[in-house]
Formats: C-alpha cells, structure tokens, sequence
C-alpha cells in the first residue's frame, strides 16, 4: 500500500479514491482481465478493447525538479467516453528533452509519447486492484449509485515504466467499462 500512497498523496487521500484490494488476475472479470492484466500500455490496452484511439484530460499536475507528477483521465475519441483515470510519477531524468517537452504539453497519452519516440521501455504490472469507489472516482469517471444487490466494484493496476533498465515510471491505472 506504501507505493500506492505515495503516488497518488500528492493529490488525493487514498480513502477519497476508494477502498482497495489486491486480487488476483484470475479474480478479475473477463473484460478487465483484457483491460489490466498484462505488461503493455494502458493507452494500447485501452484503445484496442473500446476501439477508439484516446485523448489524455490531464486534471492536475506537479513539478519537483525532474519529478513530473500527474493525475488524468483517458476519453475515447469516438465517443467521449471516459475510460480511465489515472495517477503517474514520472522520472523525466529517464527521458530525452522531447520526450519531455511533448509529454508536458498535456496533449497525448504518456503510452503514445513513449511509443512514438521510441523510447527503450517496459511496463511491469505491479499489482491488481478491486475497487470501491470513493468520491474521487465517482466525480471522474461518472460512477452511479450501484442498484440495490450489486457490488459497486471496479478494478485496476499499479505498473511501473522501466526505461533503459532504470525505474522511471510508478502509475496508478483505474479503468470503467
């Protein structure tokens, strides 16, 4: 839970996010099996299972020095619909000035900037989460009041980024189907 803290504190209580638990990837149902349980991009997951590229809505962000901190959420083009919200803190050390630059302009999923320079990367699934939402991501991800006998349960993952052997990447990844 200590790494989970840590990224999301600089914006949020971790209570006001939700309550959240480690499960299995066999705990999962199907479609978030397919959404989070894999060592790939979220924006790559994401846009093959809604079938629509995505926008990045960044909702905050931080700076200390070289630490780039960011809270977004991801919206399908083809719908508007929001997918995803999720909390990164990012190494810019570990990245190249345009890297950086284009990563800071707020306009393109980190997945994609990543790809798109061919940044040296792998992504680590680091654990699996169910969730019960708190107030944090009601408001974001538009969560209704659950009908009376159904779990209000959504599920996501924390991950990292290594790039060129080096950790520079811990992210929270919340998705809603």
């Amino acid at each position: 839970m200590l790494e989970l803290e840590s990224i999301v504190a600089p914006f949020h209580r971790l209570a006001d996010i939700g309550q959240l638990e480690v499960v299995g990837a066999s705990e999962l149902p199907a479609d978030y099996q397919t959404l989070l349980a894999h060592d790939d991009h979220m924006t790559v997951a994401v846009e093959a299972f809604f079938g629509s590229l995505v926008d990045v809505r960044v909702l905050e962000e931080r700076r200390e020095d070289l630490l780039y901190r960011r809270t977004s959420l991801l919206v399908c083009q083809s719908n508007g619909q929001i997918v995803q919200f999720g909390c990164i803190c990012l190494d810019m050390a570990m990245v190249s000035d345009a890297v950086r630059r284009e990563i800071e302009s707020r306009q393109t999923p980190l997945g994609r900037v990543l790809i798109r320079h061919n940044v040296l990367r792998r992504v680590e699934l680091r654990r699996l989460w169910r969730i019960t939402p708190g107030p944090v991501l009601c408001e974001h991800l538009r969560i209704e009041t659950p009908a009376a006998g159904q779990p209000p349960f959504i599920y996501g993952r924390t991950a990292r980024i290594v790039v060129e052997n080096c950790p520079a990447a811990r992210l929270l990844e919340i998705v809603k189907v």
